[in-house]
């Protein structure tokens, strides 16, 4: 057999993500390095929502298999279980949560990857929504609305970064959550990640948003209305 006549697996991200879809051992791992970026998206939510007396809508933008939002659950109900909140009607904070993003292969694994969601006690019975889309592009919002990305940011040029942020200067996003490697990691993990110094995304970002920094390599950026 000459190799030209061996199939390889094109190196694709959902062939890249396979293996962490409806994983446990990834979801566990995710939640203890992140969870200081999702607690503080969760105590947003619960504040926003409490203050406006609705619940919210969490849109997870360029989502690949959602393992935000599925973090966000399930740190949502360990939190609120430890307080004794079991009622849904004390944690019933978010009416729906939508995933974006402009490979469609990666919302067909993400929609197998958070099919648990809707079942899960800090949500509720949510519904779920799956929508291809153009991070860059203009985008319509609903009212009410939390924006997460995880790991996405990173992938555009500056320009674009600029472009993607100015989407979310809209009334209707009440807060926003992003999260982006540094140059503190030795490489990519996969892709095109540019692993920029945090004064790199401070002047990217300007003053408007208030930063985390979990340990030198992850950088936690909010911004609330």
């Amino acid at each position: 057999m000459r190799k030209d006549d061996i199939t390889e697996p094109m190196n694709t991200w959902d062939n890249f993500y396979q293996s962490r879809v409806c994983n446990n051992i990834y979801v566990n791992a995710f939640c203890k390095k992140y969870n200081r970026f999702i607690e503080e998206i969760i105590v947003n939510i619960q504040q926003i929502s409490y203050n406006l007396k609705t619940p919210l809508i969490l849109k997870e933008e360029g989502c690949g298999i959602g393992t935000v939002s599925l973090a966000i659950s399930q740190i949502g109900e360990r939190l609120f279980n430890s307080f004794g909140l079991t009622d849904s009607s004390d944690t019933k904070k978010i009416s729906k949560v939508v995933f974006s993003d402009i490979n469609i292969p990666m919302l067909e694994l993400c929609c197998k990857n958070t099919l648990s969601i809707s079942t899960n006690n800090y949500f509720g019975k949510v519904p779920l929504f799956y929508a291809k889309e153009n991070i860059c592009e203009p985008k319509f919002f609903e009212s009410s609305t939390v924006v997460v990305t995880h790991g996405v940011l990173e992938h555009f040029s500056d320009e674009d970064v600029t472009k993607i942020m100015s989407t979310y200067n809209n009334d209707k996003v009440l807060f926003q959550a992003h999260y982006v490697p540094t140059c503190q990691y030795a490489s990519p993990s996969f892709g095109d990640e540019r692993l920029l110094p945090v004064d790199d995304w401070i002047a990217l970002i300007k003053p408007d948003y208030y930063l985390l920094d979990n340990g030198g390599k992850d950088l936690y950026m909010f911004k609330t209305k």
